[in-house]
């Protein structure tokens, strides 16, 4: 089945706890690579497909730099008390009227995110026609790392019916902890794969 699907990456400039952790170094590339990276190994990149939303002009930079598209997003929608759902609308609007059927949200401070994970979230959309798909961690807790959505979600106001999840073992980066915590995971990843 022909799919359209668009990546979306928020990474707005201003963080509290671990600043500028979008782009805070991990194994000589900005957090945000990982997120960007592993997208681009997706099934589903065509090349053009792939957009970061951001307001800060550091970030626009790396992400092009990096070969993603930019897309401007107003500061209003880069404050600490906005949803990532009103920065995912913002972002299918500036798609215009291109086809869209899929959204993957990839979240730019989880680094250990893969591409087989990503596809992975996709072919369970699709496979089982759900409306939703988000990885989640062992205890069942999203990660909020990957969330896989049809395009009428991105509009909802209400939660979803037809949802499913894929476990990961994903640790989020919001602190100079949670960092540690991932530097090591990816080291033995690496060792592992050795």
């Amino acid at each position: 089945i022909a799919m359209n699907v668009k990546f979306i990456i928020p990474a707005r400039g201003g963080s509290k706890r671990l600043k500028r952790k979008n782009i805070v170094e991990l194994y000589g590339n900005p957090l945000i690579y990982y997120a960007i990276n592993a997208c681009m190994k997706s099934k589903h990149y065509d090349g053009s497909n792939l957009f970061v939303s951001t307001e800060d002009n550091e970030i626009k930079a790396i992400c092009a730099e990096l070969g993603a598209s930019i897309i401007d997003r107003p500061r209003r929608l880069s404050k600490d008390d906005v949803w990532t759902q009103d920065v995912l609308r913002h972002a299918v609007k500036t798609f215009n009227n291109e086809p869209v059927d899929i959204i993957v949200r990839v979240q730019a401070n989880s680094p250990q995110v893969t591409y087989n994970k990503i596809d992975e979230c996709i072919e369970k959309l699709v496979s089982f026609d759900l409306w939703e798909v988000f990885t989640v961690n062992e205890d069942g807790i999203e990660d909020a790392a990957i969330h896989v959505m049809r395009k009428r979600c991105v509009y909802q106001n209400a939660l979803s019916v037809y949802k499913g999840v894929v476990f990961t073992d994903y640790t989020d980066v919001h602190t100079a902890d949670d960092l540690e915590i991932v530097k090591n995971k990816m080291l033995n990843r690496k060792n592992d794969n050795v």
